[in-house]
């Protein structure tokens, strides 16, 4: 079951500044949401007991128009309250059909800092028997980035069938106010009935000492539901809700779902550009507190330059240099006991930094800008999100949604965007989240937005040449080297840093299946280049694919293409309802021979496939040398967003790649030909 990660962005700790930078102006802007009673509402009770079984749920059948769904979720409750610095959850899920009995797989976000209390959850049969689950749920990471690991608890459901309803509750408490919080209002599958509440915060919040006040925002609702007032509390009353239906290569879904955002804020500010001034001067300062200098960093930017006069190359030793310092954000959760057994302490300025040896992501940041500003340069420190999770939006007034910080540096007259708080970030480059996004150059005045540029698909590459044999009976066999380089290399060896060296093994080898045909076995043979920044990540496989090439007689029809179209099912469907995305401009470059049995002539070739739009590139071009099949492949996507509007164009391209990848030539052998001549 795919856990709902709203919880986690729900929950994740506020930044300190974060308390007193919070918007009034939303509450005059959507103030018809909330404050307005246009009718009587039902009783909500908001009652966490368990909900009476009733015939109707026991007689659900099917999702309305949909006869062949999984399962239905019949209930779901989400009931915040920030007086008790709790949050309520109830599911209640019928099982459809043997897909749906997956359902009872359950996963429980665990946000940082938060526990989850009261957890129950049953099986009830198609007869109305009841059984109580009463094992103990696990721990398990379903979710690990720099800085970030997501836990949850997980559990299995008893004695699920066809006919089933499973249903559960819990309760998380926060360690504190959260000053963005929200309901989901869309699920993956089609909900009956859904209960919101909201219980606001009526003490004094830190930062607030003036007062503070509630904002609403809705965010593609359909009109006809909004929050309504009852006493101190938010209500919401939701019936017959479709699922969310994603699309392939589609941009974060939680940029296109319903959902009813709610803000504190203080009563001085009135506008998103006062909002993102102040939080940018309270960045500013604190980053300025750690960075402000004594002689250390300038003698360590002298050493370290030395006699250089090229600026790129000065700024390539700083870089260099901080990439050494051991990145604490990369690496496992330590117990308290071995913290105290390493004695980490808490870098309280760049000094400190340079002097410990580690540090936070951020704090390699601000040594890097420090040393640079040291040698000369104009550096700044940029705050910017990351778009895996959710597109930046100035108008949306959340400190988390500029959560990471990067250097910028004027060099020859451009700008040079860094990553040095990264782990193997290559100097020069940016790790994708965090490129065509806007960041907040930050300033003593509040700062000021600039875009984050792309990279190129030449920095995002990947580089396979194969060395196979073919057998008469159609099997193929032999070695795959790939080359990762830049991002492709990037993310693996960050991915490496949370598993071991069966893990990373097993990582390489899924991803080298992902190619293949779904009966390919692969094992990886060699790997070079784990620690690496600048060059590739080399990885080996050894390769068998049975039925690689279809056999009829005397003849073996062999595909051209070994590597699969990865993006194929994205353009599937005549149209589409959301854009073309991909997280990063990419680029691919094949090159694979295929030894052909000897005796084998051609009796069929290939044509050469190509096709050009201004942001994508495709070539396959394969000849038969007398021994070997030989196929250059080449596909390169400069662009990451496409608009429903170009789907038609966008389509037609992949559909153009999909035909020449399956392209195929056919080969007869010699006992065949001899044996046609003869017959003549």
């Amino acid at each position: 079951m795919v856990p709902d990660f709203n919880v986690l962005f729900r929950a994740v700790k506020a930044h300190p500044a974060a308390a007193r930078t919070q918007p009034a102006r939303l509450s005059r802007i959507f103030l018809g949401l909330c404050f307005c009673l246009l009718f009587a509402l039902p009783s909500y009770g908001q009652k966490e007991d368990w909900l009476p079984i009733t015939p109707q749920d026991l007689s659900v059948k099917e999702v309305p128009g949909e006869t062949n769904a999984a399962a239905i979720q019949l209930y779901f409750a989400d009931y915040i309250d920030d007086q008790e610095l709790t949050e309520f959850f109830y599911h209640r899920i019928k099982v459809l059909n043997d897909n749906g009995k997956s359902y009872a797989d359950v996963e429980l976000l665990l946000p940082p800092d938060c526990s989850i209390h009261g957890l129950k959850a049953r099986t009830i049969h198609p007869d109305g028997s009841i059984v109580e689950f009463t094992g103990k749920p696990f721990q398990k990471i379903v979710m690990q980035q720099p800085g970030l690991k997501v836990m949850a608890r997980a559990f299995s459901m008893p004695n699920v069938t066809i006919g089933s309803i499973v249903e559960y509750k819990y309760k998380t408490e926060y360690p504190a106010i959260y000053l963005d919080n929200s309901w989901t209002i869309q699920h993956e599958l089609y909900t009956l009935k859904e209960d919101f509440s909201m219980k606001p915060f009526g003490g004094v919040l830190e930062g607030f000492e003036k007062g503070h006040q509630l904002a609403i925002l809705s965010l593609r609702m359909p009109n006809h539901l909004r929050p309504q007032r009852q006493g101190d509390t938010y209500v919401m009353e939701v019936e017959n809700m479709p699922p969310f239906e994603p699309e392939g290569y589609m941009p974060p879904e939680d940029n296109y779902k319903p959902e009813i955002r709610f803000f504190y804020g203080g009563l001085e500010l009135d506008s998103s550009e006062k909002f993102w001034r102040k939080a940018g001067r309270q960045w500013n300062d604190e980053a300025q507190r750690f960075m402000a200098s004594r002689s250390e960093i300038p003698e360590e930017a002298k050493r370290l330059i030395a006699t250089e006069i090229d600026p790129m190359a000065r700024l390539l030793k700083l870089y260099a240099r901080v990439q050494e310092i051991r990145n604490l954000s990369y690496e496992r959760e330590r117990t308290e006991q071995e913290e105290r057994k390493e004695n980490l302490k808490p870098n309280e300025n760049v000094e400190e930094v340079l002097a410990h040896g580690y540090g936070s992501s951020s704090d390699i940041n601000r040594l890097f800008v420090s040393l640079a500003r040291a040698a000369g340069f104009d550096a700044s420190i940029l705050r910017v999100g990351n778009r895996s999770e959710k597109f930046f939006d100035r108008a949306l007034l959340s400190t988390r949604q500029l959560d990471s910080e990067i250097a910028m540096v004027n060099a020859g007259g451009h700008s040079i965007f860094l990553d040095p708080g990264t782990r193997f970030c290559p100097f020069g480059f940016m790790r994708w989240m965090r490129t065509s996004t806007l960041a907040l150059k930050l300033d003593k005045k509040g700062g000021t937005f600039i875009k984050v540029p792309a990279a190129g698909f030449e920095k995002n590459m990947l580089r396979r040449s194969a060395e196979m044999a073919l057998d008469a009976n159609g099997s193929l066999k032999g070695t795959i080297t790939v080359h990762y380089e830049g991002g492709e290399a990037l993310e693996r060896r960050l991915d490496a840093l949370s598993t071991d060296e069966a893990g990373r093994k097993i990582e390489l080898e899924e991803d080298a299946k992902g190619w293949l045909p779904r009966e390919a076995s692969v094992k990886l043979a060699n790997v070079e280049g784990w620690e690496g920044s600048n060059n590739p990540l080399i990885a080996t496989f050894a390769v068998e694919l049975p039925d690689f090439a279809a056999t009829a007689g005397k003849l073996l029809l062999v595909p051209t293409n070994l590597f699969q179209d990865r993006q194929g099912d994205a353009f599937k469907r005549a149209d589409r309802k959301y854009p073309v995305y991909f997280p990063y401009a990419f680029g691919e470059e094949d090159t694979v021979a295929i030894k052909v049995p000897a005796g084998y002539a051609i009796e069929s070739a290939s044509s050469r496939q190509s096709g050009n739009l201004d942001y994508a590139n495709y070539l396959n071009e394969a000849a038969f040398d007398g021994k070997q099949l030989l196929t250059h492949r080449v596909l390169d996507i400069n662009g990451i967003f496409f608009r429903v509007e170009i789907y038609p164009e966008v389509k037609n391209f992949f559909q153009k790649v999909q035909s020449g990848d399956e392209q195929q030539m056919v080969f007869h052998s010699a006992g065949l030909a001899e044996s046609e001549s003869i017959n003549h």
